[in-house]
């Protein structure tokens, strides 16, 4: 077994399990600082409409970022449980798989998106005070943020796989210091608006993706990226769609849902739906802030159970398990807290529109109600990806979106108007919270069994 990698099967779980998301969660909040950054600087030096034209476009984003996780996820899951089993030239003939599969994808997808920018406006009910800021900060991501994405999608899930969080974090750090700066000079020296925030996204984009494959090829990792050098193996591809799916049904499931919010705010006579969709925008930046340390815990959930189920150390996934429900859910409390007792603090770090304020404020009592149990579904439902269940992780990543979120939406609005749409978020949290407890409490029944065996 590999020095660089059996720490995941030989650590005390809690020091690993802190000791890997912590790091990935402090790079990973420093990179999404980003977001935040790019939401205040656009919302007071360019104004609303420019903060909604971005917004609304965020779904063709949270897409590409969905598409690529899959990639580099599918792969993740089983490079862990081929080095748990210490098959490492599998592992790399894995990893030149997925870089094939990224290659294809990034081809396909950046022209198809380019080729119908327009229509994809038109099909997010783009206004006419919005579109001029939609379509010059598109524009740019689709030619060169997009492929940049599926690409750095491998190094960044093969450092995952090793459980590498301290090259994580510098890779994200870097990217997101680097952001800032360039967002600062693009809008306040160059004078280039929302262009110039798309220009800065892609300037540390590539940077981090630099970096990353500076780290693999100086020999900081055990497993290699070798694009080409292994025969193509379509039993190995069809495994990284299939355990890539989960993710890519969440992440895509919450471009699909954010998309549908705003299409359905922009429906509704009377009222100010430019408004709602800016501050629809400015809350979903705050989550996604606030999701940053889940995606670590779900990170390093997911390394170290599938490491250990491919070694067989079936007691150490069942401590695994144990510790992803508490972690989780104590994490979500705190954010939860925070946002209920505080919102507008918080939101008005972004803006001092009282208007926007008070709208944004009112949605986020109901996108923070449930928070703890979303955060500990999307944790815990990982189990199941590190364990090669595709079929469960499927459904539980389906859950919660698909089945309870978007009905809910197309219902709930009807009854009780523009508040309908809210009341979704703390039903879909409940719900799939409780769902996915019961599928881990039968899984844990399996576990036992296999330890005691």
């Amino acid at each position: 077994m590999s020095q660089h990698t059996s720490h995941l099967g030989t650590k005390p779980i809690l020091g690993l399990f802190l000791g890997m998301a912590a790091p990935i969660a402090v790079g990973m909040m420093v990179h999404g600082l980003y977001n935040v950054v790019d939401a205040i600087f656009v919302t007071r030096a360019i104004g609303v409409n420019a903060m909604g034209g971005i917004s609304i476009v965020f779904p063709i984003q949270m897409l590409i970022f969905a598409v690529a996780t899959l990639i580099g996820s599918g792969m993740a899951s089983i490079v862990a449980r081929q080095l748990g089993a210490k098959q490492d030239d599998t592992a790399n003939a894995t990893i030149d798989i997925a870089f094939r599969l990224g290659l294809a994808i990034a081809i396909v997808v950046t022209l198809g998106i380019y080729l119908n920018i327009d229509t994809l406006l038109e099909f997010l009910g783009v206004s006419e005070a919005l579109w001029p800021y939609a379509h010059a900060y598109l524009v740019p991501l689709v030619l060169l943020s997009f492929p940049i994405v599926f690409m750095s999608s491998i190094p960044s899930d093969l450092l995952r796989a090793e459980g590498k969080a301290m090259l994580m974090m510098a890779g994200m750090v870097s990217s997101a210091v680097l952001n800032i700066i360039l967002d600062a000079v693009f809008i306040f020296v160059l004078d280039m608006g929302v262009e110039g925030v798309a220009y800065a996204t892609i300037i540390s984009q590539a940077f981090a993706a630099a970096l990353m494959l500076y780290f693999i090829l100086g020999g900081k990792t055990h497993l290699k990226l070798r694009p080409f050098a292994y025969a193509m193996d379509w039993p190995v591809l069809k495994d990284i769609v299939l355990l890539g799916i989960p993710i890519l049904i969440s992440h895509a499931g919450v471009s699909v849902f954010i998309g549908l919010t705003n299409y359905t705010l922009t429906q509704f006579n009377g009222v100010d739906s430019d408004l709602y969709v800016s501050a629809y925008g400015l809350i979903g930046r705050l989550m996604i802030f606030f999701i940053l340390p889940a995606i670590a815990m779900t990170i390093a959930f997911q390394t170290i159970a599938g490491y250990n189920y491919g070694a067989k150390h079936y007691d150490r996934v069942l401590s695994m398990i144990k510790l992803g429900v508490v972690s989780s859910l104590c994490y979500g409390l705190a954010v939860s807290t925070m946002m209920l007792l505080a919102p507008q603090q918080i939101i008005g770090i972004f803006t001092q529109d009282k208007a926007l304020l008070a709208a944004t404020a009112s949605i986020a009592f109901w996108s923070f109600l449930g928070f703890p149990l979303s955060n500990a579904h999307a944790v815990i439902s990982s189990l199941f990806q590190a364990l090669g269940k595709a079929r469960h992780a499927i459904f539980l990543s389906s859950l919660r979106i698909y089945f309870v979120l978007i009905p809910a939406l197309l219902i709930l609005p009807g009854i009780y108007g523009i508040d309908g749409i809210w009341y979704a978020f703390p039903i879909a949290d409940i719900i799939a919270f409780i769902v996915v407890i019961y599928f881990v409490l039968r899984e844990r029944g399996n576990l036992h069994r296999l330890d005691l065996g």
